[in-house]
């Protein structure tokens, strides 16, 4: 028996396959992507699922359209209860991908992370969102815009800048807190992708005159391209997201 999550996110939607009863750090067997903008394909990855599999479907983006492909799947909607001890005012607003996150690493999705007193776990995508992990709870976080956000907004919000794309291998040089740019698309891309990792790097930094022991777990589509060589430890897992949402689905329903 397998277990199907369908994240639907703002850009991108994911379906990947777990076994059911797989421990919260095995990664998915299987990760396929699409659109978010093209719910369509949820009925093709609908054929994939054999009797017997059980299918969730949730994510940070709209996903009603999606669901509608699984009329049997459990979906978990924003605004439902979640299991996630949290010190945030209003719980059921926390975005689940957030949640989710700290889900697998409250619950060691990430096995070959050393036992810290606390993490920032730092989701780079559409949005940045960075939340603190602190004595087996959830301390709150961030969200700012991504790296493409930051770039269409400048070009959006004034008269002159362009929008310049960048190739892979320019991205990760200009992902660094020490980057500069010697023209105005590199100038940009260094604001925009510099500025992240200069954001991440200085909330690190400032957390850790308070808490020593501090590391960092990386996920998201755009984490690749952050180096962040300052920060000691860190760790990255492209699946953290997938497998909270894994972790929380058997947390609800165990597998029989």
């Amino acid at each position: 028996m397998s277990t199907w999550v369908l994240e639907v996110g703002n850009t991108r939607a994911k379906w990947a396959k777990f076994p059911s009863e797989a421990a919260v750090s095995a990664a998915p067997e299987s990760v396929e992507h699409a659109p978010a903008g093209s719910p369509e394909q949820a009925s093709i990855w609908r054929t994939q699922v054999a009797p017997g599999d059980r299918v969730m479907v949730t994510g940070s983006g709209h996903f009603e359209p999606w669901a509608q492909a699984f009329p049997d799947a459990w979906v978990l909607r924003p605004g439902d209860d979640i299991p996630l001890p949290t010190n945030v005012r209003e719980p059921l607003r926390l975005g689940l991908d957030r949640v989710a996150n700290a889900w697998a690493v409250l619950h060691g999705a990430v096995p070959q992370a050393p036992a810290l007193d606390a993490w920032l776990v730092v989701d780079v995508g559409t949005c940045v969102t960075v939340d603190v992990i602190r004595d087996g709870r959830h301390h709150g976080g961030t969200v700012s815009p991504g790296a493409e956000m930051r770039l269409t907004a400048m070009s959006a919000g004034t008269a002159n800048l362009p929008r310049p794309t960048f190739p892979a291998e320019e991205i990760s040089a200009l992902a660094r807190v020490e980057a500069f740019g010697l023209n105005t698309e590199e100038a940009l891309g260094a604001g925009a992708w510099g500025g992240v990792a200069s954001e991440i790097f200085g909330k690190w930094a400032a957390m850790r005159q308070e808490v020593p022991n501090l590391g960092v777990i990386l996920t998201g589509g755009d984490a690749e391209h952050l180096e962040l060589r300052f920060i000691r430890p860190k760790f990255a897992d492209a699946h953290l997201t997938l497998k909270g949402y894994h972790a929380l689905f058997n947390h609800a329903h165990p597998p029989r």
